[in-house]
């Protein structure tokens, strides 16, 4: 049998070496959530977009904070990125324009892997801000905040971190959050959807009581504030955890009525506690 050499024992330790830090990067803070390729042409770095030719926003991000706001003036979407340390090209962001979607993405696996946190931020003009379609966040780690902009739907996959929505009008708002925290406030007036894995979530709908609430919770605690006057019909699947509710209902079974019970909600609870709240 040929007996290795130096050499080939060398290229086997480089293998295995590189072969860990695959490994290390796929498993770095969900960076997988937030590195992605985009369609279409890619750019690079901070830029401004032409607002009247995007209708959905999409972010993808994997560490650091992203602030997503409204300014008054102006008729394009400024996309401002920063880092500690200052970007080299090759770690800067992705971003491009497919059909009407603008899509943003923190960069390469590899700079995912070597930088971490940085952050972006992403300025709406008021005159183009009420009437987007999807806008989309899938956010590994960090900070995130949204803040003042109207959608057709709003939807959210948080695998860790903190999220913050503020006066944000969606007719759909889906939020999917694996930990950490979510505090959302706004008016969703067709349907929420809530998958929450662990950490805290809260969503308070303003002005108007969902048509539809689904709630899948696995662990954690999850709470949803209606408007005061609501009226819903609750049906709960509880395996384990607790649920309460702050409005007075009629209780028939696993289901309980609040006033004219026009709104569904349907909670799938298998731990923890799914609150429903006034206010």
């Amino acid at each position: 049998m040929a007996k290795l050499t130096g050499a080939s024992y060398a290229k086997i330790a480089l293998i295995i070496a590189f072969g860990a830090l695959v490994i290390a990067a796929l498993g770095f803070g969900g960076c997988a959530a937030g590195c992605r390729s985009l369609e279409g042409e890619t750019n690079m770095g901070s830029a401004s977009v032409d607002a009247s030719s995007v209708k959905n926003l999409s972010i993808s991000w994997a560490a650091g904070e992203v602030n997503v706001f409204v300014v008054d003036g102006g008729d394009a979407i400024e996309l401002s990125e920063t880092g500690p340390r200052g970007l080299t090209k090759a770690q800067q962001m992705r971003w491009g324009v497919s059909g009407d979607t603008l899509s943003v993405d923190y960069g390469s696996w590899f700079s995912c892997f070597m930088l971490g946190r940085k952050d972006l931020e992403v300025r709406i003009p008021r005159s183009y801000a009420d009437d987007l379609g999807l806008v989309r966040m899938d956010a590994a780690s960090g900070t995130y905040r949204l803040d003042g902009f109207g959608c057709a739907e709003l939807k959210v996959d948080l695998a860790s971190g903190q999220l913050d929505v503020t006066d944000v009008t969606a007719k759909e708002l889906s939020l999917d959050v694996a930990s950490g925290q979510a505090n959302v406030a706004g008016s969703f007036a067709d349907r929420v959807r809530l998958k929450t894995a662990s950490g805290q979530t809260r969503v308070a709908c303003a002005g108007t009581c969902p048509r539809e609430l689904d709630a899948d919770v696995a662990s954690g605690s999850v709470a949803v504030a209606l408007p005061e006057g609501s009226g819903f019909s609750a049906h709960v699947d509880k395996a384990s955890g607790s649920f309460f509710c702050a409005f007075p209902t009629t209780q028939d079974g696993d289901r309980f009525v609040c006033g004219d019970g026009a709104g569904k909600i349907d909670v799938k609870l298998a731990s923890g506690e799914f609150k429903i709240e006034q206010g």
